[in-house]
């Protein structure tokens, strides 16, 4: 099942209503907005970890996340991590980089939410995201899915998975992708 699949499924009406609640909008927007940011977010990412350092830096934040709860309702509860400033870096710099206003732009072009409420959706998600692909990149011991090479080519295959079921976003989406070579198997 495709990272943002499953993302989407610990995603239910009661987080969905969590998250509508925190932002101060509709569970409709809130439902909207997600779909837009995560694949974005999945996009930042990969395109992140094409750059130097860029899948190191990725690789230390999925490992600081490997013990999220898998209960997205506790995660979205608990609000941002205390290092989550969109200031300076923070969990959004570490995970997107140079990327993350090119990210925050296009959630808020797709989603219609303001820079604040866009920032507070993304560190919102972030960390769900990466817990689940800790779980997936850490589970089971298997330590050739935590090379720089693995970690990469994850990415890249999941943010074109997420932009073929994400038409929504399409061009916005797109920025991101463009850059990102896909594996050739």
């Amino acid at each position: 099942m495709a990272l943002i699949d499953s993302v989407q499924q610990q995603l239910g009406p009661n987080e969905i209503s969590q998250i509508s609640q925190q932002l101060g909008i509709s569970p409709g927007v809130a439902q909207s907005a997600v779909s837009a940011a995560l694949p974005m977010i999945l996009a930042g990412m990969a395109r992140h970890a094409q750059q130097p350092d860029g899948v190191t830096t990725l690789n230390q934040a999925i490992d600081a996340h490997s013990d999220v709860p898998t209960d997205a309702s506790r995660v979205i509860a608990n609000g941002p991590p205390a290092d989550a400033s969109t200031g300076g870096g923070g969990l959004l710099g570490r995970i997107l980089g140079t990327h993350r206003d090119t990210v925050t732009d296009g959630v808020q072009q797709a989603s219609g939410l303001d820079t604040d409420k866009t920032k507070r959706l993304l560190l919102m998600l972030s960390p769900i995201l990466l817990g689940l692909l800790a779980r997936r990149q850490f589970g089971g011991g298997n330590s050739a899915a935590t090379s720089p090479g693995a970690l990469s080519g994850t990415l890249q295959q999941e943010a074109q998975s997420a932009a073929q079921s994400s038409p929504h976003v399409g061009g916005l989406l797109g920025k991101l992708l463009n850059a990102v070579e896909t594996p050739r198997t």
